[in-house]
């Protein structure tokens, strides 16, 4: 139960930013600007937070259209319309750019699974350790070592004992 609870709460630990990002401002002037991207050249900030002189432009143009009776979805398509995709802060959540969004968040639960994976093999394998000489085989044809080897582990022995 309480691995089931610390997953959820992971799970909902790394969803929040992406719900934060499509989170509705109260003024429909700065929810627009916040969408797109300011492409003055000196930074890749938002209109919203971007401080140049064109962004000041785009933050007028948009309240104008806004004032003119255009919703702020209008608004955004227009710019789309004018710039292309690449205009917007984050990438719209349908068709192949939805790779954009499931992309990450499936590279990290494979990442992770193939890291569980691994770990849960390597902890049940036993160690093997290899023998440090062949194992004897009982029928005799296993060469006898010599009397210089026998006396001189003999000694060893002896000046061990010592």
């Amino acid at each position: 139960m309480l691995r089931r609870t610390a997953y959820a709460a992971l799970l909902l630990w790394l969803l929040a930013p992406a719900a934060a990002v499509g989170a509705p401002s109260g003024d429909p002037v700065e929810s627009v600007t916040a969408r797109i991207i300011c492409d003055c050249g000196c930074s890749n900030l938002t209109v919203k937070n971007c401080t140049c002189g064109k962004a000041d432009r785009v933050r007028a143009e948009v309240t104008a259209r806004l004032s003119s009776g255009q919703t702020p979805e209008q608004v955004l398509q227009a710019y789309v319309d004018e710039y292309g995709e690449q205009i917007l802060a984050a990438p719209t959540a349908k068709g192949f750019n939805l790779v954009g969004w499931i992309a990450p968040f499936a590279a990290i639960l494979l990442g992770g699974a193939l890291l569980a994976f691994v770990l849960r093999r390597w902890a049940r394998v036993p160690w093997q350790e290899a023998p440090l000489v062949p194992p004897l085989v009982l029928d005799g044809s296993n060469p006898s070592p010599g009397p210089s080897f026998l006396k001189r582990v003999q000694e060893e022995v002896d000046e061990v004992e010592r």
